[in-house]
């Protein structure tokens, strides 16, 4: 009996164990930066403020009681406090703008600066991409996940619906798809189709996510392996290592033809007296004639 099994090449094997271990390191290493850089935006904002209220402090007591600015205790607090302070502020901001006065005094700033011609424009669009990544998964953003069919029968593209119209001409339901870019959701299309050309994927909000963000690395969880992992088909002739050989192009598939009984198909059947077809090769059978 002859082993089929592949080669365990060492190279292979070592990229393998690279390429999972990166796998395991890269969310942790991204998530950890991500948190340091909104601690040290935060301690930014609030250090100069403790530093100037620390120099006040000195000013008004005596020498006994002044706070050494540069020591190791200062320091210390100053990394606590700084991270906590604009925390509380921000808490103590949504508090304010969700009450009646705060909506007020909101309402009335988003008048002053929306009448400033550069500035309304940078405050709208900044202002409108932070309600929509506050509002995620709302039903006011994405509602549900959709294939839209494209660019050919049996291709489908991942799709959010973001909203719904009634066009006033045809009278029809029509439904606004947000189409995310893969590796980068930020950017992509916006369609606008038929409701009913629509097919509902059955994915949830946080899994069509993961395939986007991921590039399809990424798959469903409620998605299935293939019970059989597929094997290249060997030909006689051909060494162990070149399964992968001659692997095919785009421009090598061909749409499949019928073939009738003669053995004549396509064209060939159109053509009166045309040469009879040639003969597949065995060892790239996708290889055009």
């Amino acid at each position: 009996m002859t082993d089929t099994s592949p080669i365990r090449h060492p190279v292979i094997w070592l990229r393998n164990k690279f390429l999972a271990g990166l796998a395991l390191v890269v969310p942790l290493v991204v998530t950890f930066w991500i948190l340091r850089f909104v601690y040290e935006f935060l301690l930014g904002m609030s250090t100069p403020l403790l530093i100037s209220m620390g120099s006040i402090y000195n000013q008004t007591v005596g020498p006994a009681l002044q706070i050494d600015l540069t020591g190791e205790t200062f320091l210390m607090l100053t990394r606590f406090v700084g991270f906590l302070v604009p925390v509380v502020v921000l808490v103590a901001l949504g508090v304010m703008a969700t009450n009646v006065l705060g909506v007020r005094v909101v309402s009335a700033m988003d008048k002053l600066l929306l009448r400033i011609p550069m500035i309304s424009f940078i405050y709208k669009s900044l202002k409108q991409v932070i309600e929509a990544f506050r509002g995620f998964g709302d039903t006011r953003n994405f509602k549900r996940v959709v294939y839209v069919e494209y660019p050919s029968p049996g291709m489908k593209l991942v799709g959010f619906v973001t909203g719904q119209f009634m066009d006033e001409k045809t009278q029809k339901s029509m439904t606004m798809v947000f189409v995310p870019g893969a590796l980068s959701p930020m950017t992509g299309l916006l369609i606008v189709a038929e409701t009913h050309t629509l097919i509902d994927a059955p994915l949830t909000l946080e899994e069509a996510m993961k395939m986007v963000f991921s590039g399809g690395l990424i798959g469903p969880d409620s998605a299935n392996a293939p019970l059989v992992r597929p094997v290249p088909k060997r030909v006689k002739g051909r060494k162990r290592g070149d399964e992968f050989a001659g692997l095919p192009q785009a421009e090598d598939y061909v749409e499949p033809e019928e073939v009738d009984e003669t053995g004549m198909k396509g064209e060939e059947r159109e053509l009166a007296g045309a040469a009879a077809p040639q003969e597949k090769s065995s060892f790239l059978p996708w290889r055009k004639k």
